[in-house]
């Protein structure tokens, strides 16, 4: 009998175990639904100081404060499959890696496993063949295919075969043209080399595990029209800057946004608090908003005079109008029609959002956990 009670408590206590993680789960705030925090790290490494390096404690110190503030870790093919249209959970986090570190290998890569962290990382393949000659040594091929077929959550992707460095006029190798014995390359010939750039990119990661080779980061965060066109024909579908943004089923696949991680200055109280900063509603307030206090949310300025004269400034653009009137004039003369006319009284000027966007040429967020607005530089293509 006692046996039989030992046994029976042991079966109840282990099921207790079991449930517990799922009741945490249950009560964990919900901080953001329907979007995902894509953060981006470069190198884990306890003696170097670089800007973009971080230690295997804080990188950890990190991952277990997210965690325990209710985050969920999710795939790089859960991210692609959420941009296609599927549910993520809710306080989504994708962790990238640029550059194919050896670091990644030998600090990240444990931290990672231990944890069940998925995370992808994106490789510069010309350092394949030989990568401790690498001013950083990178990963061997060896290297990603034990990582890649050892779990289901770690993935690797392009960074370019071997366009990781700017041209002697300063440009990025992605975007500008090269220049031999004082000739510069053609348009042809710069679409053919991005072209082969990223074929050989892809073929090499190809090699090495069985996963779709379609996303890619920017070096440097640098791009155009030009090179996100070329990348995309030769089968790139997701591609990801260094735009500190949320990331949101509207927005361009071809331009995501990463909210950086990887300095030594930021704490996990810090990495939180900035992805709370970067929450965005989906369905913003409705209404007119005030004018002059969105427009210093947004970085700019709303001057209303006692008469009811208005000026908005942002950046270099700047209108005229008045309250009452459905239309804004530029300095040049140009003049934008408004889908309502501007409201209110004294210095309290209401304003239509999607006409402020018109006026000042940018997607406008709201964000509900610090309740303000702010530009948006991701571009949208599902507004």
């Amino acid at each position: 009998m006692n046996k039989l009670l030992a046994k029976a408590s042991a079966l109840t206590l282990l099921g207790l175990c079991l449930l517990l993680p799922s009741l945490q789960a249950a009560k964990t705030a919900v901080m953001y639904k329907d979007q995902v925090a894509v953060i981006v790290y470069h190198h884990i490494d306890d003696d170097a100081k670089s800007g973009g390096t971080i230690t295997t404690k804080l990188f950890k110190d990190q991952l277990q404060y997210l965690k325990g503030k209710g985050y969920q870790f999710i795939t790089l093919k859960q991210f692609k499959a959420f941009m296609n249209g599927s549910m993520v959970p809710n306080n989504a986090v994708l962790v990238t890696f640029d550059d194919g570190y050896e670091s990644f290998y030998t600090n990240a890569y444990p931290v990672l496993k231990s944890m069940r962290i998925p995370a992808v990382n994106f490789i510069i393949t010309g350092d394949l063949d030989n990568p401790l000659a690498s001013y950083i040594p990178s990963m061997s091929r060896d290297e990603i295919i034990e990582m890649t077929s050892d779990t289901n959550f770690i993935d690797a992707q392009c960074h370019t075969n071997s366009f990781h460095y700017k041209l002697a006029d300063g440009n990025a190798a992605l975007i500008g043209r090269m220049t031999t014995d004082g000739r510069k390359e053609t348009d042809e010939e710069y679409k053919r080399r991005v072209a082969s750039d990223t074929k050989a990119c892809i073929s090499k990661l190809s090699e090495l595990y069985p996963e779709d080779i379609d996303s890619y980061a920017y070096p440097y965060g640098i791009f155009d029209k030009n090179a996100v066109g070329y990348i995309q024909q030769e089968g790139i579908k997701f591609a990801f800057t260094v735009v500190p943004e949320m990331t949101t089923r509207q927005l361009d696949p071809m331009q995501l946004p990463r909210i950086n991680a990887g300095s030594s200055f930021i704490t996990p109280e810090g990495l939180h608090n900035a992805i709370q900063r970067r929450i965005v509603s989906l369905a913003p307030p409705a209404g007119d908003v005030p004018l002059a206090e969105t427009m210093i949310q947004l970085g700019g300025n709303a001057v209303i005079s006692a008469d009811g004269k208005v000026t908005i400034q942002y950046q270099q653009l700047s209108w005229i109008g008045a309250s009452g009137s459905s239309k804004l004039t530029a300095a040049d003369g140009r003049t934008l029609t408004l889908s309502k006319p501007l409201s209110g009284k004294g210095k309290q000027i209401l304003i239509a959002l999607q006409d402020l966007e018109q006026a000042i040429g940018f997607g406008i967020v709201y964000n509900p956990s610090v309740q303000s607005f702010s530009v948006q530089q991701t571009p949208s293509v599902r507004r």
